[in-house]
Protein backbone atom coordinates (compact mmCIF):
# COMPACT_ATOMS: atom_id res chain seq x y z
CA UNK A 1 0.00 0.00 0.00
CA UNK A 2 1.34 3.43 -0.98
CA UNK A 3 0.66 6.14 1.61
CA UNK A 4 0.81 9.89 0.91
CA UNK A 5 1.79 12.13 3.83
CA UNK A 6 0.61 15.70 3.30
CA UNK A 7 1.72 18.57 5.55
CA UNK A 8 4.75 19.86 7.42
CA UNK A 9 8.41 19.19 6.59
CA UNK A 10 10.94 21.40 8.32
CA UNK A 11 13.77 21.61 10.84
CA UNK A 12 13.36 20.69 14.52
CA UNK A 13 15.52 22.23 17.23
CA UNK A 14 15.58 20.54 20.63
CA UNK A 15 16.67 22.64 23.60
CA UNK A 16 17.12 20.42 26.67
CA UNK A 17 17.34 22.28 29.97
CA UNK A 18 19.91 21.21 32.55
CA UNK A 19 17.62 22.14 35.43
CA UNK A 20 13.89 22.82 35.92
CA UNK A 21 12.85 25.90 33.91
CA UNK A 22 12.87 29.33 35.51
CA UNK A 23 10.74 31.97 33.78
CA UNK A 24 12.07 35.42 33.01
CA UNK A 25 15.76 34.55 32.99
CA UNK A 26 18.44 32.63 31.10
CA UNK A 27 18.32 28.84 31.50
CA UNK A 28 21.37 26.63 30.83
CA UNK A 29 20.87 23.83 28.35
CA UNK A 30 21.97 22.11 25.14
CA UNK A 31 20.52 22.60 21.65
CA UNK A 32 20.50 20.05 18.82
CA UNK A 33 18.89 20.11 15.37
CA UNK A 34 17.06 17.42 13.44
CA UNK A 35 14.54 17.06 10.65
CA UNK A 36 10.91 17.60 11.66
CA UNK A 37 7.34 18.29 10.61
CA UNK A 38 4.50 15.90 11.44
CA UNK A 39 3.89 14.71 7.87
CA UNK A 40 7.64 14.45 7.23
CA UNK A 41 8.22 12.53 10.47
CA UNK A 42 5.39 10.11 9.71
CA UNK A 43 6.76 9.63 6.19
CA UNK A 44 10.26 8.86 7.48
CA UNK A 45 8.95 6.43 10.09
CA UNK A 46 6.84 4.66 7.47
CA UNK A 47 9.84 4.36 5.17
CA UNK A 48 11.96 2.91 7.96
CA UNK A 49 9.18 0.41 8.69
CA UNK A 50 9.28 -0.65 5.04
CA UNK A 51 6.13 1.03 3.71
CA UNK A 52 6.12 2.82 0.33
CA UNK A 53 5.45 6.50 0.99
CA UNK A 54 5.24 9.85 -0.80
CA UNK A 55 5.48 13.28 0.83
CA UNK A 56 3.53 16.37 -0.22
CA UNK A 57 4.90 19.52 1.39
CA UNK A 58 6.55 22.90 0.91
CA UNK A 59 10.14 23.84 1.76
CA UNK A 60 12.22 26.95 1.21
CA UNK A 61 14.83 27.48 -1.46
CA UNK A 62 17.59 27.23 1.14
CA UNK A 63 20.08 24.80 2.65
CA UNK A 64 17.54 23.53 5.18
CA UNK A 65 14.97 22.73 2.51
CA UNK A 66 17.51 20.97 0.32
CA UNK A 67 18.71 18.94 3.32
CA UNK A 68 15.15 17.86 4.14
CA UNK A 69 14.64 16.59 0.58
CA UNK A 70 18.05 14.85 0.35
CA UNK A 71 17.50 13.01 3.62
CA UNK A 72 14.08 11.72 2.58
CA UNK A 73 15.36 10.65 -0.81
CA UNK A 74 18.10 8.64 0.93
CA UNK A 75 15.26 6.68 2.59
CA UNK A 76 13.49 6.19 -0.76
CA UNK A 77 10.62 8.50 0.11
CA UNK A 78 9.01 9.93 -3.03
CA UNK A 79 9.66 13.69 -2.79
CA UNK A 80 8.50 14.58 -6.28
CA UNK A 81 5.49 16.38 -4.77
CA UNK A 82 7.53 18.57 -2.40
CA UNK A 83 7.38 22.11 -3.82
CA UNK A 84 9.97 24.85 -3.26
CA UNK A 85 8.93 28.33 -2.13
CA UNK A 86 10.74 31.64 -1.88
CA UNK A 87 10.07 31.79 1.85
CA UNK A 88 12.49 30.11 4.32
CA UNK A 89 11.95 26.49 5.33
CA UNK A 90 9.81 26.21 8.46
CA UNK A 91 11.11 25.29 11.88
CA UNK A 92 9.96 24.00 15.25
CA UNK A 93 11.86 24.64 18.47
CA UNK A 94 11.06 22.38 21.43
CA UNK A 95 12.21 23.36 24.92
CA UNK A 96 12.41 20.24 27.08
CA UNK A 97 12.90 19.81 30.81
CA UNK A 98 15.71 17.55 32.15
CA UNK A 99 13.31 14.57 32.05
CA UNK A 100 12.68 15.09 28.32
CA UNK A 101 9.14 16.43 28.69
CA UNK A 102 8.00 19.39 26.61
CA UNK A 103 7.97 22.77 28.36
CA UNK A 104 7.28 24.97 25.34
CA UNK A 105 7.17 24.59 21.58
CA UNK A 106 7.75 27.43 19.11
CA UNK A 107 6.42 26.88 15.59
CA UNK A 108 7.63 29.07 12.70
CA UNK A 109 5.40 27.61 10.01
CA UNK A 110 3.66 30.41 8.12
CA UNK A 111 5.11 28.82 4.98
CA UNK A 112 2.41 26.13 5.02
CA UNK A 113 -0.34 28.70 4.53
CA UNK A 114 0.79 28.58 0.89
CA UNK A 115 -0.22 24.91 0.60
CA UNK A 116 -3.55 25.90 -0.94
CA UNK A 117 -5.79 23.88 -3.29
CA UNK A 118 -4.34 25.62 -6.39
CA UNK A 119 -0.85 24.74 -5.15
CA UNK A 120 -1.84 21.07 -4.72
CA UNK A 121 -3.90 20.72 -7.88
CA UNK A 122 -0.92 19.51 -9.91
CA UNK A 123 -0.21 16.85 -7.26
CA UNK A 124 -3.71 15.37 -7.41
CA UNK A 125 -3.09 12.75 -10.14
CA UNK A 126 -0.17 11.29 -8.16
CA UNK A 127 -2.17 11.51 -4.92
CA UNK A 128 -4.95 9.52 -6.52
CA UNK A 129 -2.44 6.72 -7.17
CA UNK A 130 -1.94 6.39 -3.40
CA UNK A 131 -4.02 3.96 -1.35
CA UNK A 132 -4.20 6.12 1.79
CA UNK A 133 -3.68 9.75 2.74
CA UNK A 134 -2.36 11.17 6.00
CA UNK A 135 -2.78 14.90 6.60
CA UNK A 136 -1.64 17.16 9.42
CA UNK A 137 -3.26 20.36 10.61
CA UNK A 138 -0.32 22.46 9.41
CA UNK A 139 -2.40 22.60 6.23
CA UNK A 140 -4.89 25.46 5.84
CA UNK A 141 -8.50 24.60 6.68
CA UNK A 142 -9.60 25.13 3.07
CA UNK A 143 -6.96 22.67 1.87
CA UNK A 144 -8.04 20.03 4.38
CA UNK A 145 -11.61 20.36 3.15
CA UNK A 146 -10.49 20.20 -0.47
CA UNK A 147 -8.57 16.98 0.17
CA UNK A 148 -11.46 15.41 2.10
CA UNK A 149 -13.76 16.04 -0.86
CA UNK A 150 -11.32 14.25 -3.18
CA UNK A 151 -10.31 11.28 -1.06
CA UNK A 152 -12.81 8.90 -2.64
CA UNK A 153 -12.95 5.65 -0.68
CA UNK A 154 -9.35 5.73 0.50
CA UNK A 155 -8.33 5.96 4.14
CA UNK A 156 -7.87 9.55 5.33
CA UNK A 157 -5.94 9.80 8.61
CA UNK A 158 -5.21 13.11 10.33
CA UNK A 159 -3.21 14.60 13.18
CA UNK A 160 -4.33 17.74 15.05
CA UNK A 161 -0.70 18.97 15.51
CA UNK A 162 -1.41 21.60 18.19
CA UNK A 163 -4.17 23.34 20.13
CA UNK A 164 -3.73 26.37 17.88
CA UNK A 165 -4.36 24.30 14.74
CA UNK A 166 -6.71 21.52 15.85
CA UNK A 167 -9.85 23.46 14.93
CA UNK A 168 -8.83 23.29 11.27
CA UNK A 169 -9.98 19.67 11.30
CA UNK A 170 -13.48 20.40 12.61
CA UNK A 171 -15.10 20.46 9.18
CA UNK A 172 -13.70 17.08 8.06
CA UNK A 173 -14.05 14.95 11.21
CA UNK A 174 -16.67 12.78 9.52
CA UNK A 175 -14.18 11.95 6.76
CA UNK A 176 -11.23 11.16 9.03
CA UNK A 177 -10.40 7.67 10.28
CA UNK A 178 -8.25 7.47 12.26
CA UNK A 179 -7.87 10.85 13.97
CA UNK A 180 -4.83 11.40 16.23
CA UNK A 181 -4.88 14.09 18.94
CA UNK A 182 -4.14 14.77 22.60
CA UNK A 183 -6.46 15.87 25.41
CA UNK A 184 -6.00 19.62 24.94
CA UNK A 185 -6.60 19.32 21.20
CA UNK A 186 -9.69 17.18 21.82
CA UNK A 187 -11.12 19.87 24.10
CA UNK A 188 -10.62 22.43 21.35
CA UNK A 189 -12.52 20.14 18.97
CA UNK A 190 -15.35 19.60 21.42
CA UNK A 191 -14.31 16.05 22.19
CA UNK A 192 -13.64 15.13 18.54
CA UNK A 193 -17.28 14.18 18.01
CA UNK A 194 -17.84 12.96 14.49
CA UNK A 195 -14.58 11.05 14.03
CA UNK A 196 -15.60 7.39 13.90
CA UNK A 197 -12.11 6.11 14.66
CA UNK A 198 -9.26 7.71 16.56
CA UNK A 199 -6.52 7.79 19.16
CA UNK A 200 -6.42 10.21 22.10
CA UNK A 201 -2.87 10.36 23.46
CA UNK A 202 -1.91 11.06 27.07
CA UNK A 203 1.88 10.68 27.14
CA UNK A 204 3.15 8.13 29.67
CA UNK A 205 -0.46 7.25 30.57
CA UNK A 206 -0.97 5.67 27.18
CA UNK A 207 -3.87 6.26 24.80
CA UNK A 208 -7.62 6.00 24.52
CA UNK A 209 -8.48 4.40 21.18
CA UNK A 210 -11.96 4.18 19.74
CA UNK A 211 -13.65 2.63 16.75
CA UNK A 212 -17.36 3.35 16.61
CA UNK A 213 -18.76 2.57 20.07
CA UNK A 214 -15.79 0.39 21.04
CA UNK A 215 -13.40 2.42 23.22
CA UNK A 216 -10.28 0.95 24.85
CA UNK A 217 -7.57 2.32 27.12
CA UNK A 218 -4.19 1.06 25.92
CA UNK A 219 -1.13 1.59 28.15
CA UNK A 220 2.14 3.08 26.97
CA UNK A 221 4.99 0.58 26.82
CA UNK A 222 7.73 0.96 29.46
CA UNK A 223 10.53 3.18 28.16
CA UNK A 224 13.54 5.13 29.42
CA UNK A 225 12.52 8.57 28.19
CA UNK A 226 15.24 10.60 26.52
CA UNK A 227 13.20 12.96 24.33
CA UNK A 228 9.43 12.82 23.78
CA UNK A 229 9.60 14.82 20.53
CA UNK A 230 8.35 12.69 17.66
CA UNK A 231 6.74 9.98 19.80
CA UNK A 232 3.26 10.81 18.54
CA UNK A 233 4.47 10.73 14.95
CA UNK A 234 5.97 7.27 15.49
CA UNK A 235 2.65 6.14 16.98
CA UNK A 236 0.83 7.37 13.88
CA UNK A 237 3.28 5.74 11.49
CA UNK A 238 3.19 2.44 13.35
CA UNK A 239 -0.59 2.37 13.33
CA UNK A 240 -0.81 3.28 9.64
CA UNK A 241 1.81 0.68 8.78
CA UNK A 242 -0.29 -2.08 10.33
CA UNK A 243 -3.56 -0.69 8.97
CA UNK A 244 -2.00 -0.78 5.50
CA UNK A 245 -1.76 -4.54 6.01
CA UNK A 246 -5.44 -4.73 7.03
CA UNK A 247 -4.64 -5.28 10.71
CA UNK A 248 -7.23 -4.91 13.46
CA UNK A 249 -7.41 -1.23 14.48
CA UNK A 250 -6.55 -1.77 18.14
CA UNK A 251 -3.69 -4.12 17.27
CA UNK A 252 -2.41 -1.44 14.89
CA UNK A 253 -2.48 1.14 17.71
CA UNK A 254 -0.54 -1.22 19.99
CA UNK A 255 2.11 -1.55 17.28
CA UNK A 256 2.23 2.24 17.13
CA UNK A 257 2.72 2.42 20.89
CA UNK A 258 5.73 0.12 20.59
CA UNK A 259 7.19 2.35 17.86
CA UNK A 260 6.63 5.36 20.12
CA UNK A 261 8.45 3.66 23.02
CA UNK A 262 11.47 3.05 20.81
CA UNK A 263 11.37 6.68 19.65
CA UNK A 264 11.29 8.33 23.11
CA UNK A 265 14.46 6.41 23.96
CA UNK A 266 16.28 7.88 20.97
CA UNK A 267 18.00 11.29 20.85
CA UNK A 268 16.27 12.41 17.66
CA UNK A 269 12.77 13.09 16.38
CA UNK A 270 12.85 9.75 14.56
CA UNK A 271 14.63 6.64 15.84
CA UNK A 272 17.29 5.94 13.22
CA UNK A 273 17.31 2.21 14.05
CA UNK A 274 13.55 1.83 13.68
CA UNK A 275 12.43 -1.24 11.72
CA UNK A 276 9.27 -3.32 11.71
CA UNK A 277 11.26 -6.23 13.16
CA UNK A 278 12.44 -4.08 16.06
CA UNK A 279 8.88 -2.97 16.83
CA UNK A 280 7.57 -6.54 16.74
CA UNK A 281 10.37 -7.56 19.11
CA UNK A 282 9.51 -4.71 21.48
CA UNK A 283 5.88 -5.82 21.50
CA UNK A 284 6.86 -9.42 22.21
CA UNK A 285 9.19 -8.39 25.03
CA UNK A 286 6.38 -6.37 26.62
CA UNK A 287 4.16 -9.47 26.73
CA UNK A 288 6.67 -11.55 28.70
Amino acid sequence: MLIACIGGAHIDRHAVLKAPPVAGTSNPGNVTSDFGGVARNVAENLARLGCPVALVSLVGEDDAGRAVIRHLQSLRVDTSLVAVARRPTGSYTAILDPAGELVLGLADMDLYEDLTPPQLEAALPRLCECDAWFVDANLPEVTLGWLAQRRGKRLLAADAVSVAKASRLRGILGDVAPLFLNRAQAEDLGGARGARQGVLTAGAEGVLAWEGDDTRALPALPAKVRDVTGAGDALIAGALFRLSAAADFFAAVEFGLAAAAITVESPGTVARDLTAELVYARLAANLR
